[in-house]
């Protein structure tokens, strides 16, 4: 009894030696931590981490840095077991004690290590070394540097206004319209400045932007040299902009309220111990409020000479169509899909045109898209699939699908295309009679009808005789010319302001701006029903813009909501309709990157349809 229990003790434990040495060789990474800046004349760690067992470690090279002591070498390890699955980590830590005496930029070179008989090698990395000045303009003193770390971790009893702000960073400040921009809003602190909290946080409206938040994960304290000196800096969001106007944006300051821990006063002495222990400062949370400065974003227009498939897009992109088969039945089904894939904007990206054959019957595209937002902006593919049913045998070509886009790298239009393809129908099998005197393989509008043109004809003297009178110069002939007379006469003036109107694209856009505006937001409704919030509030959002460029025969890009205020108030709109059309605008605009609840969609829908209906009553009374 004893024996087999043993046996089946050793064969356990080398099973799960064996499952956490498998678990070890997962993917194997070798970085250096070290800060991104430093003052002048600081002592500071380097540290090399590989999260596997090395051996043979070759230290990188220091330039611009004086090596204090080092490598120090630390292990540690770990083993968990989760539902019967063992996982062992292993960390190895190579520390370096360094000290940068040299203003400009130290870099650490290529440090490598050997796991299980492969060669691993570090990045070159950077750092900035700021001689920092005070604010009376005179360089720190080494000893400032080297201040006690209990001294470092107590509050300051003020802080200044470059010990503690906020920053709005643009990427680039000079694009074309629906160029994307990163926006990174920092938090910056130095001088042993202690945070409470923060809140009170109003973020930029970002006017005249379609924007997108980029979800990079939780964001740690970083240093980092500003202006000369040197900072604990925090990201608390970025995004992504794109400019739907042309000329300069203004992008509102970026504020909140730091909760700061200063030294308001020192504690009287008490008694004889104080001089012993020392006295106890007073520290309080101080709330201090920190605003971004105003920046400004000059907008490019893009260069005329646009091609006619050009719709908006810009990036860079490229174009892919798929046909099912190229064999398909009449009277069956098949889908034609059209992707576009690359980095842009492409969620404003709208379907291509396709033309079809006439005896094709096409029906609603459908789109997919599968989008990420990083840094570098937002990639991925939007896909349209245009579903038809081929009605008549035969052989047709689909022609290519034309897209074009423009790409701000090189400040150029492209214009790509898809092939043509050859699609062959055959006759529908399940009919089983075909209708007499029809011709297979022609369309729809082609279709005749055979011994049907020709009567037979008779031979012989035809037998003709007048029948009746003439109705021309006949009194109900007189008449009907005289009414013809009149009703031209009554009839010309109405005709002749109508084509007037009609030739005016002010009025015909004046008069179909609510048709389209209802379109849009059939199609909302349809995204609404889904459950697509996204769907949702792209049409509904285009449909409240579009249908006030329409109306007030202003382009899109020209539009703001100040001047949607004051033309709804000029026309006899009340103020707070106004305001709740402008409040329909932004509740949009916020849902793109704020999910929002099916209640809200169904009010959002509701008060949409109604305000339209109002303002076109108010048209018509006008």
């Amino acid at each position: 009894m004893y024996r087999p229990m043993k046996r089946f003790l050793l064969t356990l434990v080398m099973l799960l030696c064996s499952v956490a040495g498998w678990a070890q060789k997962g993917d194997i990474s070798f970085e250096v931590v070290a800060p991104g800046a430093v003052p002048m004349g600081e002592v500071f760690r380097i540290e090399l981490v590989v999260n596997a067992k090395a051996e043979n470690f070759t230290g990188p090279e220091f330039e611009g840095l004086d090596v204090m002591a080092g490598p120090a070498t630390s292990y540690s390890s770990s083993t968990s077991i989760i539902n019967g699955d063992v996982t062992k980590s292993v960390t190895y830590t190579y520390t370096y004690v360094v000290q940068a005496n040299r203003e400009g930029t130290a870099t650490i070179g290529v440090a490598s290590v050997e796991v299980d008989g492969e060669t691993y090698q570090t990045r070159p990395l950077t750092i900035a070394v700021v001689d920092e000045v005070d604010s009376a303009g005179t360089p720190t003193s080494q000893s400032a540097a080297s201040t006690s770390q209990a001294e470092a971790k107590s509050a300051p009893k003020e802080v200044g206004k470059d010990a503690l702000f906020v920053a709005v960073h643009l990427d680039k400040s000079k694009v074309y319209k629906g160029e994307p921009i990163r926006a990174t809003l920092k938090l910056y602190s130095r001088g042993g400045v202690q945070l409470g909290g923060i809140n009170n946080i109003k973020f930029p409206s970002f006017n005249g932007f379609w924007m997108q938040e980029i979800k990079s994960g939780e964001h740690t304290w970083q240093r980092e040299a500003y202006q000369g000196k040197v900072y604990e800096t925090h990201i608390l969001q970025e995004y992504l902009l794109y400019p739907q106007q042309v000329g300069r944006l203004q992008i509102d300051p970026f504020e909140l309220t730091a909760i700061v821990r200063v030294v308001t006063q020192s504690a009287s002495r008490q008694s004889m111990f104080d001089d012993f222990f020392g006295s106890m400062d007073v520290v309080q949370e101080v709330p201090k409020q920190l605003s971004s400065g105003r920046q400004v974003v000059e907008v490019l227009d893009l260069p005329s000479g646009a091609p006619r498939s050009f719709a908006g897009a810009v990036g860079q992109f490229t174009l892919d169509a798929t046909l099912p088969a190229d064999q398909i039945n009449a009277n069956s089904s098949a889908t034609y899909t059209v992707k576009v894939s690359g980095r842009g904007n492409l969620p404003l990206i709208q379907a291509p045109t396709l033309t079809l054959p006439t005896s094709f019957e096409q029906y609603n595209v459908k789109m997919t898209e599968s989008l990420q937002t990083s840094m570098a902006g937002i990639s991925g593919y939007r896909g349209f699939e245009y579903p038809f049913i081929a009605r008549a045998e035969g052989e047709y070509t689909i022609p290519s699908v034309e897209f074009s886009y423009f790409n701000p790298a090189t400040a150029k239009y492209v214009t790509l295309n898809t092939r043509d393809m050859v699609v062959r129908v055959h006759a529908d099998s399940s009919a089983r009679h075909s209708v007499q005197g029809i011709v297979s393989g022609l369309s729809k509008e082609e279709i005749k009808l055979l011994d049907k043109d020709i009567r037979f004809i008779k031979l012989g003297r035809a037998d003709l005789s007048p029948k009746g009178r003439l109705l021309m110069w006949s009194p109900l002939y007189i008449a009907l010319w005289l009414g013809l007379v009149l009703l031209f006469v009554v009839l010309y003036f109405p005709l002749r302001r109508y084509v007037n109107n009609m030739s005016n694209a002010t009025f015909v856009r004046g008069k179909r701006a609510n048709k389209v505006a209802l379109q849009r937001l059939r199609a909302a409704q349809t995204y609404m029903e889904n459950g697509s919030e996204r769907g949702f509030y792209d049409e509904t959002l285009r449909a409240l813009w579009g249908y006030m460029s329409d109306k007030l025969n202003i382009p899109v890009a020209n539009l703001s909501k100040e001047n949607i205020r004051e033309e709804l108030t000029k026309r006899g709109f009340a103020e707070e309709q106004a305001q709740r059309f402008i409040e329909l605008i932004s509740e949009c605009e916020m849902a793109q990157y704020s999910p929002q609840s099916s209640g809200q969609m169904q009010e959002v829908y509701a008060d949409s349809v109604k305000l339209l209906s109002q303002i076109e009553s108010l048209k018509k009374r006008d």
